[in-house]
């Protein structure tokens, strides 16, 4: 009775914080819930929030969730693309590089993030360093992964252009990728 209760009021407190406009607290009162559902649909609030403001708010919090992560994968995947973010500021090209890819390939994150991940590739693709970050294998990855996108028909018409500035710049990288690796 007591963890059922435990387990109420900390669903309680996730509403109001939820209602208020504060995910993130909303989130920390779902996990103490385990509430899987709201733990769900709040990371999917979050993600939604980014594509249409382009950054993330108060949620220094998800670098210390630990295992806690593990309790949905749609807060596992915003886990890891929030540590995406942290390797890009730290200006670890390569390791975010590997995250990146591997984020796109889990399908983790909802299908219409993709091009948003997609997009994020672009600082990596277009001149970070002299050499290539990706490799022509990750390249090829994100390439399909673009491909993907349109056959599932996936894109608005309005990516359009993002589309095809994508495509653009990660076949520059193959070449550029392939002309950097050894035989």
């Amino acid at each position: 009775a007591v963890v059922s209760t435990q387990s109420t009021g900390c669903r309680v407190m996730a509403a109001r914080a939820r209602q208020s406009g504060n995910l993130g607290l909303s989130l920390i009162w779902s996990l103490q819930a385990k509430d899987l559902g709201s733990v769900t649909s709040i990371s999917e609030e979050i993600l939604d929030s980014y594509i249409e403001t382009g950054g993330f708010e108060n949620l220094e919090f998800l670098d210390q969730l630990g295992s806690n992560k593990l309790l949905s994968n749609r807060l596992l995947f915003l886990g890891k693309y929030r540590e995406f973010h942290n390797l890009m500021k730290k200006d670890s090209y390569r390791e975010a590089s590997d995250l990146l890819v591997s984020l796109v390939q889990s399908n983790m994150g909802p299908p219409r993030f993709q091009i948003t991940l997609l997009l994020d590739s672009l600082p990596l693709i277009n001149g970070r360093a002299e050499r290539p970050v990706m490799t022509s294998g990750q390249t090829h990855a994100l390439i399909k992964a673009l491909e993907d996108m349109q056959i599932k028909r996936l894109l608005k018409e309005s990516d359009s252009q993002k589309v095809e500035t994508i495509r653009l710049a990660l076949v520059a990288n193959l070449a550029a990728s392939f002309l950097d690796e050894p035989w």
